[in-house]
């Protein structure tokens, strides 16, 4: 049973109705192939008439390609074909589609560099070619002047003729409360809004649901409500780092997030491709289903189409 077989499988089972995707095949110049319309979940509102496309595009792992404002952001490039690295993670499944069916690519938000998982071969060489990579210092100092460091709530903007984005760097905590994993642990989650923007929560590798409400309390604070979650999940683990404890979310962990932050519509990525999730979209699914907030869930497959986030 594939990915998006087990995921309907398990709303079913559950009794939801999730929010379904409209939006067609990502080309090779960045411009939507029309599909037909489908349903949503009364909860999603239709965007307003002229209103920017806001979709996103799930490429694999972590990565996704957001469209929001007038503006194409990619996350956590990782587009390497299956294989085992140094690192002694394996890569399990390729790319949805490869860097040269990206299509322009206006910024990147990079939650850390130090793993293969979220910055691979094909991922680094793809960096040299984006106007703008936001990123951690340490990301900064191995990886060149071409990546703008981010200290946790410090806020850059990101310009078009269109729209002007506000990325703010959020703290993210890459195992369970507590530890301190030095260098190797560094990472950022981002927040974007502005003026027709959606506030848009992205976690990155944070494990901790703790560090999340706090992200949701200053930024509900400072900006509004989160529109938005990009959650990583997964309950990503190897033997090596932390015996086996989860340095992403588990399934119960992005459930509470969601359920705390309260946004109105939660994406999962960092589910699949890699050897080191050890919980998958099923789990997930009932972990939403048991704190009421299955609603929220977006169904991501397959894989390499764009889905509606209005």
């Amino acid at each position: 049973m594939n990915r998006s077989t087990l995921f309907r499988a398990a709303v079913a089972a559950a009794g939801v109705s999730l929010l379904a995707a409209c939006g067609g095949n990502a080309s090779a110049d960045g411009e939507e192939k029309e599909q037909p319309s489908a349903a949503s979940t009364p909860s999603a509102a239709a965007a307003p008439a002229g209103a920017a496309a806001f979709t996103i595009t799930h490429v694999g792992g972590p990565t996704a390609v957001l469209e929001i404002a007038g503006q194409r952001i990619l996350i956590d490039p990782t587009f390497d074909a299956p294989k085992k690295y140094k690192s002694g993670m394996s890569k399990t499944k390729g790319p949805a589609f490869g860097p040269e069916k990206l299509g322009r690519i206006d910024a990147v938000l990079l939650s850390h560099d130090q793993h293969d998982d979220n910055l691979d071969g094909k991922g680094r060489e793809l960096l040299k070619d984006v106007p703008v990579v936001f990123s951690t210092p340490g990301a900064h100092k191995r990886l060149g002047d071409h990546i703008t460091p981010m200290k946790s709530w410090e806020q850059r903007e990101l310009k078009s003729s269109g729209s002007t984005i506000k990325v703010t760097a959020v703290p993210a905590l890459h195992g369970p409360d507590g530890v301190d994993r030095g260098a190797d642990g560094e990472v950022t989650g981002f927040v974007l809004s502005g003026k027709g923007v959606p506030t848009t929560y992205v976690s990155g590798d944070n494990a901790s649901v703790k560090v999340a409400k706090q992200v949701g309390d200053r930024i509900k604070k400072d900006i509004g409500a989160i529109d938005t979650a990009v959650l990583f999940a997964g309950a990503a683990r190897t033997p090596a780092i932390l015996d086996n404890a989860p340095l992403t979310l588990t399934s119960k962990n992005a459930a509470l997030v969601a359920k705390d932050l309260n946004p109105r519509k939660v994406v999962p990525v960092h589910t699949d491709s890699w050897d080191i999730y050890s919980e998958g979209i099923d789990s997930l699914v009932k972990a939403f289903k048991d704190q009421g907030v299955d609603d929220k869930l977006v169904d991501l497959e397959p894989a390499g189409e764009k889905k509606d986030l209005s």
